[in-house]
């Protein structure tokens, strides 16, 4: 189901650029790997515990995967980790910006003296013969689907027999009106350049079937480092016993007891555009 956009000022580079100089935003744009320093986003995402999981997932399903398709791009954070974790990479992205795009993966990639090819595609049509990677990996990019069915399609067409797909990061709605909507007025991006989108878990979880993709695992809001994300489990410890009802807590149970407690209350939370996670194998 495609959504409807808002009407965008800026382009998605514009918005960027805007929120870099706001010193509000600091943190979210550190966090999303979106400074204007190209080769400390992809260090930093290269030597996460985010991506040390991508690559346990890949060894798991796939241990003999060498060709890795990173859709979309983006600034190349994963096309640097994946070539620079040995992997021959082809990423995907059709924005041509020296910040956020093509451009911004070339220049990541000479950072290191890595290879990748880049291509100018989208999604939903890509430029490759069936049967070509061993790996797709979707960081953040199922949700801006302009046709998630016919982007899953794809995908799945283009991976080998047995090849894997990771769909990481995706944002979960339960309806495309009010909970869509409490979603998209939390974005501070989507308000620039009114592009930011989300599905519900049965329209993910179908369009994954209609494609012929088996789903293997499905991880859930903060079940994963992937999920987790900028979170670790130590920081959300805090947060939950700093909280106002983990400090009153706190004063009858041990603070082990109240991040479990947390803990639960977070995974089993129905906040607009909390993330999941899908891993599936082609037919």
């Amino acid at each position: 189901m495609l959504q409807d956009k808002k009407a965008a000022h800026y382009s998605w580079e514009e918005a960027i650029a805007i929120l870099r100089k706001d010193p509000q935003h600091r943190e979210l744009i550190h966090n999303a790997y979106l400074t204007a320093d190209l080769h400390d986003n992809c260090r930093r995402f290269a030597e996460s515990a985010e991506f040390a999981e991508v690559l346990n997932l890949i060894r798991t399903h796939r241990s003999d995967a060498r060709d890795v398709l990173d859709v979309p791009s983006g600034n190349g954070i994963a096309a640097f980790a994946f070539a620079r974790a040995g992997f021959k990479v082809v990423a995907v992205e059709p924005d041509p910006s020296d910040s956020v795009g093509r451009s911004a993966i070339a220049t990541s990639l000479s950072s290191e003296n890595l290879e990748a090819r880049i291509v100018d595609a989208f999604g939903e049509n890509l430029p490759f013969a069936s049967d070509s990677f061993d790996v797709v990996y979707v960081r953040q990019g199922l949700h801006h689907a302009m046709d998630l069915k016919a982007m899953l399609a794809e995908y799945a067409r283009v991976l080998r027999p047995g090849g894997l797909l990771l769909g990481c990061r995706e944002h979960v709605v339960d309806d495309y009106e009010s909970s869509l909507q409490d979603f998209l007025d939390a974005q501070v991006d989507h308000q620039l350049y009114g592009g930011e989108n989300a599905f519900t878990l049965s329209d993910y979880r179908a369009a994954f079937v209609d494609a012929r993709l088996r789903i293997i695992e499905e991880i859930g809001p903060y079940d994963s480092p992937i999920n987790l994300h900028p979170n670790t489990p130590e920081l959300l410890a805090a947060k939950i016993c700093k909280s106002v009802p983990g400090r009153i807590l706190s004063s009858i149970l041990p603070e082990s007891t109240v991040f479990r407690l947390g803990m639960w209350q977070l995974k089993r939370s129905n906040r607009p555009g909390r993330l999941y996670s899908f891993v599936a194998l082609a037919s």
